[in-house]
């Protein structure tokens, strides 16, 4: 245990040492710099029932890393580091089959679901993805390059691979609870997740299919998007990651320990919410969009749902 607390310990320093001193968002890596650490002196302290999974999920981080070196180098030798929109759903398949071939005894049918479903998540962020991110460097990694310049390489694989790399090793929590639960068969909790992940699958995949399709018209050109899902929640596709997440979490409850992996789902939901992806949006839209996108505030909630949809004026 000692080896691994060293290892820890260069490796945040290290993410320190080539952090610019301009870097903005610097909590964030401070916080996630610390998330190894924490977890391994969680599984020196925790009884034993706690620390096996533990132990599994600290080996998810290990394959997290290599895969986010791969990831990285990638994006390194394609001069793209907009790449890793690509690469983290891939990523988080490999983390959630690396714990679960760890520690399952065998492949039960009810393994052989979630990680089915996690699949068909990663297949369907991949290609919603590849399009706009894999041919040409996105914001704000263009910006990020240019800002940064020869600091770049190496502070881009902790600000762009590590730092979401640990953030999806967070999201994967329940997998490593899911495969130490052993041999059992589907729980009730196991179907209720499935239906949680459907519920949350249908409102990515149509929700983003309403934007593009939004998109794709000229008239709408600097309009705002209030039809469909999108008059029910400003970001339902966020709503929708969130409640993947927390389906493949129902997974976890078979085992004894497994509601303490809720940190995962917690954590996708804040993220997406108010964390990150809809708080930067939502500055996006207020700066472009003005009094119309007030008018949209005011009618419709920022993340969960309402059930049904209320207008005012016509605006659309």
């Amino acid at each position: 245990m000692i080896y691994a607390f060293v290892i820890w310990i260069i490796f945040a320093v290290t993410w320190r040492l080539v952090m610019p001193p301009e870097a903005r968002g610097r909590n964030w890596s401070y916080a996630h710099m610390l998330v190894p650490g924490i977890g391994l002196l969680v599984y020196s302290l925790a009884p034993p029932g706690l620390a096996q999974p533990v132990g599994v999920w600290l080996w998810g981080g290990v394959a997290m890393f290599f895969l986010g070196a791969i990831g990285w180098s990638i994006g390194m030798a394609m001069r793209n580091h907009s790449i890793m929109d690509v690469v983290y759903p891939c990523i988080s398949l490999g983390i959630a089959l690396t714990m679960v071939l760890l520690a399952a005894p065998q492949m039960t049918m009810r393994l052989i679901v979630v990680l089915g479903l996690m699949v068909v998540w990663m297949l369907r962020m991949v290609l919603h993805a590849f399009g706009t991110n894999f041919d040409t460097e996105q914001q704000p990694y263009a910006a990020h390059r240019k800002r940064f310049g020869s600091r770049w390489p190496a502070w881009s694989f902790f600000a762009v691979y590590m730092l979401q790399g640990i953030l999806i090793w967070i999201w994967c929590m329940p997998f490593a609870f899911t495969a130490v639960a052993g041999d059992v068969t589907m729980q009730w909790t196991d179907w209720l997740g499935v239906a949680v992940w459907l519920v949350g699958f249908i409102f990515l995949v149509v929700s983003d299919s309403q934007m593009n399709a939004f998109k794709a018209d000229p008239a709408n050109k600097g309009g705002i998007m209030d039809r469909g899902l999108w008059s029910l929640s400003r970001h339902p596709n966020y709503f929708g990651e969130s409640l993947v997440w927390f389906g493949y979490f129902m997974f976890a409850l078979a085992h004894p320990w497994g509601w303490v992996s809720i940190i995962g789902p917690i954590y996708t939901t804040w993220f997406m919410g108010w964390g990150s992806a809809t708080p930067g949006n939502e500055r996006h839209m207020r700066k472009t969009r003005g009094e119309a996108w007030d008018d949209y505030v005011r009618r419709v909630p920022m993340f969960f749902p309402r059930l049904t949809p209320r207008r005012n004026g016509g605006q659309s």
